[in-house]
């Protein structure tokens, strides 16, 4: 039997359009902002380094692969050149830098895009005017930046925490920031820089630190900082003296760590102490505690002051 050939008429057919018949303004529309073309990407994840192109749109990724040019606004060649993720630099010292370095050099020359300040118990905050030198002085001796030109270069518009997280929103960055609150500054603020360095707090001078430290949090702070050096830490204050973190109290610390207990959130960091301290330390808060392993056995001079135990 001959099977009847079927047959439909086109005009029974829905119209169809192919990807190739764009129309001439859809194609001529940039997709993306951005475009890093023919980059060596490195995506953190551990997988092996590979060569392609990455389409950004409002500042974030999205699309790896082979992209076009013309789907972007903005093209920039990366061949030759890594393109990863930003690295984060959890210790720095660039609590003055930053108002008038907004990349934060050198870490923004090799690919930090993210950095914590206020290491080490240092900082400038909380700080009344008439105290402004002496702290100048003091990360003079401990960074080795000049005190004329942290002056020169600093705004010093604030005297609280808060007001000093609020000047750093306000000063134009290049780089991501993190704020510990240092706590050599919020002693000498509450007891006095000789009495800091000579006895523990009082309790009253305890319930205001901590008052002063809940407030910092509050304000976006991401926790406390101390080192612990004693009489002969090598990164001593500007007048020769141990900073006031360096012969503090233990049972002062372990009660500010507390604060971050209430808060529920936040970070330690500490150097000098024990492994033994730092586990008291993270029991007191149940927050991590950044330990450094590595620290400095000689000042930026050369000179030994004693041996870390």
């Amino acid at each position: 039997m001959r099977r009847k050939r079927q047959c439909v008429e086109r005009r029974h057919l829905p119209a169809v359009r192919t990807s190739l018949e764009k129309p001439t303004e859809e194609l001529s529309m940039p997709t993306y902002d951005l475009l890093l073309k023919g980059g060596t990407i490195i995506d953190g994840q551990r997988t092996p380094r590979f060569t392609g192109d990455i389409a950004i749109v409002d500042g974030r990724i999205a699309q790896i692969g082979r992209v076009a040019e013309s789907r972007a606004s903005r093209v920039f060649d990366a061949k030759d050149l890594i393109v990863c993720p930003g690295f984060v630099d959890l210790h720095t010292h660039y609590d003055a830098q930053v108002f008038w370095d907004p990349y934060c050099t050198i870490s923004g020359w090799h690919g930090v895009t993210s950095v914590a300040i206020g290491n080490c118990g240092f900082g400038f905050a909380p700080c009344r005017p008439e105290d402004r030198r002496r702290s100048m002085l003091t990360m003079e001796r401990n960074e080795a930046i000049r005190a004329t030109t942290m002056e020169a270069g600093m705004p010093w518009d604030w005297e609280t925490i808060p007001e000093y997280l609020d000047s750093l929103d306000r000063t134009p960055k290049g780089v991501n920031l993190l704020a510990y609150t240092g706590l050599n500054p919020v002693m000498a603020y509450v007891m006095g820089v000789e009495a800091a360095k000579s006895r523990p707090a009082s309790p009253e001078e305890r319930a205001r630190i901590c008052a002063i430290l809940s407030e910092a949090m509050d304000a976006g702070s991401c926790g406390i900082s101390a080192q612990l050096l004693g009489e002969d830490s090598p990164q001593m204050d500007y007048d020769g003296t141990p900073m006031i973190t360096d012969v503090m109290s233990r049972d002062d610390l372990l009660t500010f760590a507390g604060v971050l207990a209430e808060k529920g959130r936040g970070f330690i960091q500490v150097i000098g102490a024990s492994r033994r301290f730092t586990e008291q330390l993270c029991e007191a808060s149940g927050r991590p505690v950044i330990w450094n392993t590595l620290v400095a056995d000689t000042d930026q001079h050369g000179i030994n002051h004693g041996v870390y135990k």
